[in-house]
């Protein structure tokens, strides 16, 4: 009978930690940041991601073997970038769950800047995406490969709505804490339930609607549709 692995707690002791390693392995650092899992929802972690910005960096292998040295179990994965360069397919992810452990925020935004803002049309097109991996759902004999589409399908109408916030508030600010406390109400609240059902219980946690799963799907889906709607309606009167 397998046991199952428990990992300690993400605590102050164990992040100062990783970056005082990253620190030994690099002196040329000027930031450490913590995105993913580990920062907007902690307890469900598997693993950790690490973003680090170095004026004339390592390789990326020697950052990696210095954190797992001090990682207490935990699998980490770093990401390195040189000043003066974007991160490149993650500036996204970075900028919506980025956690500066070490160093100055401004190297944060200084690689993740100059992302353009969603339109509207950016947020429909993650809406027939979401709406392709259902289908896909629907159609998948292996148990495994239809449920990574429905938690998908789920996520990615979440991505429509922070895309339809993002483009009504004109702004580059993807983390949602942020643009939750900028949207109006109904707006704000409307917003803070999509975050709890779609990207975290739906997505993350896997635990989305089973019984009839296509009709849940349609129906937040056309919740989407409605609540990108009404932002770009109130976007044009403005």
């Amino acid at each position: 009978m397998s046991q199952v692995r428990t990992l300690p707690a993400i605590t102050d002791d164990l992040l100062s930690a990783i970056v005082q390693a990253l620190r030994d392995v690099d002196a040329d650092l000027v930031s450490v940041v913590l995105f993913g899992s580990a920062v907007y929802a902690p307890d469900l972690a598997r693993d950790l991601d690490l973003l680090v910005i170095s004026h004339n960096p390592e390789e990326q292998q020697r950052y990696q073997d210095a954190a797992l040295q001090v990682a207490q179990g935990w699998e980490v994965d770093v990401i390195v970038c040189k000043v003066g360069e974007k991160v490149r397919g993650l500036s996204g992810a970075v900028r919506a769950f980025g956690k500066v452990l070490w160093g100055d925020e401004r190297w944060l935004w200084e690689v993740t800047k100059d992302m353009p803002v969603p339109t509207f049309d950016d947020a429909r097109r993650a809406v027939r995406r979401a709406e392709r991996l259902c289908q896909a759902a629907l159609a998948a004999a292996d148990e495994g490969e239809r449920d990574d589409n429905w938690r998908d399908a789920y996520n990615w109408l979440f991505e429509a709505v922070r895309r339809g916030a993002m483009a009504f508030l004109n702004t580059e600010e993807s983390r949602w804490g942020v643009l939750r406390g900028q949207l109006p109400e109904p707006f704000q609240g409307e917003f803070r339930e999509f975050i709890n059902a779609l990207h975290i219980r739906f997505w993350y946690e896997g635990d989305y609607p089973r019984d009839n799963p296509e009709w849940h799907f349609q129906t937040w889906r056309d919740r989407m549709a409605q609540f990108i709607d009404a932002l770009e309606r109130m976007a044009t009167q403005q």
